[in-house]
């Protein structure tokens, strides 16, 4: 038995010792979770206009476009709870924050909890390594970047490339803003059809029982920036037309009854931009994603009609 421990360790260690250094190499590895985490633990006391939400706002609204001393503080899939989290954790560094922008929209009130989400509760992990949220231990799945190995094995390359040669390329600017979306040269109605109709039934409510948690989360946000005098704009951002048709009515009722709940509890704005008509083609990534062309425009049209930020 002891032999067999013996031959045990000594086939198993090389093994630990390079899932150990692949790990370290990861996480080494800048990300936008990483780049947001250090770039408001040093300028937060200067952040002004602070964007928050998930991907429709991530690389929808660029920040330098729309206000000085503005930072977008999404990311993909960012729910309210960690929006929440976040709002928390530099609360007492946030002294110039004034204005705090939202998006609202056709899934946030409806999303399960991140960890529920077999496509996104790998972002756990994130928020776990790169931004110190503690709802899950260190030692649980959610403190390892291996313990989602496709994502894992996705960055290993860039990884080992960073740590050789110190290039890297994350998904954001130097203020936040999500530059993985470029502007298609053409628009295909066609593709872009077929990339809503997989969209829309991965956003579809599917337990009606989840509004009520993603409801107090949005309400604490906007308790949090009335009792601070800071102006909260809730914003629906555009998506094109073959995409919120298909929208269930029901579900943009409870959206936009969340929305207007705040508006009257809490003293915030709100503007849906859903169906506005100065966004067409190009102007859109997907179904619900802006390009980039659409971003400037929609950050131009929300500096000249919500500001002045």
């Amino acid at each position: 038995m002891a032999r067999f421990v013996k031959y045990l360790i000594f086939f198993a260690l090389p093994l630990v010792l390079l899932a150990a250094a692949g790990e370290a190499l990861v996480r080494h590895y800048p990300n936008s979770y990483s780049y947001k985490s250090q770039w408001m633990d040093c300028h937060a006391d200067s952040v002004q206009t602070l964007l928050m939400g998930a991907s429709h706002i991530y690389y929808a609204v660029i920040p330098d476009s729309l206000a000085p001393a503005s930072f977008n503080l999404s990311n993909v899939s960012q729910l309210y709870e960690y929006d929440w989290f976040l709002l928390n954790r530099y609360a007492a560094r946030l002294t110039s924050l004034r204005n705090l922008v939202l998006v609202v929209d056709d899934c946030a009130p409806f999303d399960a909890p991140m960890e529920q989400l077999p496509e996104d509760w790998y972002r756990c992990i994130y928020y776990r390594l790169y931004m110190d949220y503690d709802k899950h231990s260190r030692w649980s799945k959610y403190g390892f970047e291996l313990s989602s190995y496709p994502t894992f094995r996705r960055k290993l390359v860039p990884a080992l490339r960073y740590a050789l040669a110190g290039q890297a390329t994350i998904d954001c600017d130097s203020l936040g803003f999500g530059t993985a979306f470029g502007t298609p040269e053409r628009f295909d109605s066609l593709a872009m059809q077929h990339d809503s109709d997989i969209a829309i039934e991965r956003h579809r409510c599917k337990d009606w029982a989840l509004v009520e948690r993603n409801r107090d989360y949005l309400f604490k946000i906007a308790r949090w920036c009335q009792q601070r005098g800071v102006r909260l704009v809730l914003v629906t951002t555009p998506m094109w037309q073959g995409f919120y048709r298909q929208i269930g009515q029901r579900q943009l009722e409870v959206m936009h009854s969340l929305a207007q709940q705040c508006v009257d509890r809490y003293g915030a704005i709100y503007k849906d931009y859903m169906r506005d008509a100065r966004f067409q083609g190009t102007d859109f990534h997907d179904g619900d994603h802006l390009s980039r062309q659409g971003a400037e425009k929609f950050t131009r049209i929300l500096r000249d009609e919500m500001g002045p930020f």
